[in-house]
């Protein structure tokens, strides 16, 4: 049995997120469809470094596999590519050691969030379209109190499974050009649902619906009066994973 990592794009427009579901078109279960005939007909399990939900796409998710062959990594790749539909695309195809797990092992997640300020229809799978105004100030600022460690049971999803929700931010910025707003976050784990809470709820601050004081005490998981708000999925990539 040998382990294989590989780094794969995919749209997540048509897709109920990375897990596999039942009766539900993921990108997992794509993949393990596609490995299979690859195993002698055998089910083969494959493991993502994060999992996206509905609608989110990956720019370049890593997961892992064991196969029982001798192919080579490239011969893999290219086999994979050609039994998987167009809205996923495997970039990198390697042997690893057999300890090397893609989600435990991950150092570092980096997600990218994109706003349009203004309407496109070609834009309308990738981007939170927003027309009404936003204080860019208020944004930064909301943005620089995310970064550092803090307990995010507030801005998570409450039946996220994990039990602590205590999380390192190393980066948190939003970046402007021209009619895009991105938002970039990196950090050591996240929990579900959190990367758009967090952004929806800055935008509801960066509109006026509350202050900065309302968005540190959320931050802080003290009691707060703001009510947190979910940014719609199409306008969140997981960007990088590092080990």
């Amino acid at each position: 049995m040998r382990r294989f990592a590989i780094e794969v794009e995919y749209d997540g427009t048509n897709f109920y997120g990375w897990q596999r579901q039942a009766h539900k078109r993921s990108v997992q279960e794509i993949l393990e469809t596609g490995l299979a005939d690859l195993n002698q007909g055998r089910k083969v399990t494959v493991i993502g470094a994060g999992r996206t939900d509905a609608g989110v796409h990956a720019r370049a998710q890593v997961a892992h596999f064991d196969l029982t062959t001798k192919l080579a990594p490239e011969r893999i790749r290219k086999a994979l590519n050609a039994k998987t539909p167009s809205d996923i695309y495997v970039h990198q195809c390697w042997e690893t050691n057999t300890d090397f797990h893609a989600r435990f092992q991950a150092r570092r997640r980096i997600y990218l969030y994109q706003i349009l300020l203004g309407r496109s229809v070609v834009q309308r799978h990738y981007t939170w379209q927003i027309e009404f105004d936003l204080n860019q100030d208020l944004l930064v600022e909301c943005a620089r109190l995310i970064e550092g460690q803090h307990d995010f049971t507030r801005l998570c999803r409450s039946a996220a499974q994990s039990r602590s929700k205590i999380c390192s931010i190393y980066e948190s910025k939003w970046i402007k050009e021209e009619k895009m707003l991105y938002y970039k976050i990196a950090g050591d784990r996240f929990l579900h649902r959190m990367v758009r809470m967090l952004v929806g709820t800055m935008v509801e601050i960066a509109r006026g619906k509350g202050i900065i004081a309302d968005f540190q005490a959320l931050i802080d998981n003290s009691k707060a009066t703001l009510r947190t708000f979910t940014a719609p999925p199409q306008g969140l990539f997981l960007w990088q994973i590092e080990y």
